[in-house]
């Protein structure tokens, strides 16, 4: 059996069949439709036939952990075998070729990958949250202080900074990650995709390589 849709409040899994070339929505028999705390999802069997290859998308918080790819063998998933072999780095990093007699995957960090283009996204992705976690200093005044967060006015706003997250300087100022003075508009949007923007461009020469890997 497998489950199609969303499995739990934060988890999704989504399945899909190889077919001249496209991937395509498996088909299923013995539908159940399940309730789990208001969620609704698909369970069923497969009906595929043998040899056929499955690729499993599975989802948490609306991001992509996992794609896996299985054959068809007596009704049953197999996990799918490839022969791999290296084609390149991108950020001191192997990018891995894999392929049988049927289909041709990109692997980098231990995950799969259809497509170059998606390589390129999630490299691209995965930078900009590296980016975001790195420290900015912020002009605030600490009004208060508990052991485990700071008060801090900041335009005229007063916002709670957890220590977890931020580091004082000698000079008393804070350095905080630029995800969370975005989302706590310490910085515009526009300032955000500015900072980003520029980090990103000493990636760009490599990003760029990746189609003619």
């Amino acid at each position: 059996m497998i489950r199609i849709g969303k499995i739990s409040k934060d988890e999704e899994e989504y399945y899909f069949a190889f077919e001249d070339g496209k991937w395509r929505e498996v088909k299923v028999k013995n539908k159940v439709w399940r309730v789990l705390k208001g969620l609704k999802y698909l369970e069923a069997e497969l009906n595929e036939e043998d040899g056929t290859i499955i690729k499993r998308i599975y989802k948490r918080e609306g991001r992509v952990i996992s794609v896996d790819y299985f054959v068809v063998s007596q009704g049953e998933l197999k996990e799918l075998s490839f022969q791999c072999k290296e084609i390149g780095e991108i950020l001191s990093r192997q990018v891995l070729l894999c392929e049988n007699e049927k289909i041709r995957v990109y692997q980098y960090e231990g995950k799969y990958f259809d497509d170059k283009a998606q390589l390129q996204n999630y490299i691209m992705l995965e930078l900009k949250k590296e980016i975001g976690n790195e420290l900015i200093t912020i002009n605030a005044k600490i009004k208060a202080e508990t052991d485990k967060a700071y008060l801090v006015t900041i335009k005229g706003r007063d916002i709670w900074i957890p220590k977890s997250i931020s580091y004082q300087q000698e000079d008393g100022s804070l350095q905080v990650p630029l995800w969370f003075a975005k989302n706590n508009s310490i910085i515009s949007e526009k300032e955000y995709n500015d900072i980003v923007s520029e980090k990103l461009k000493k990636y760009e020469e490599e990003l760029a390589r990746i189609p003619f890997l």
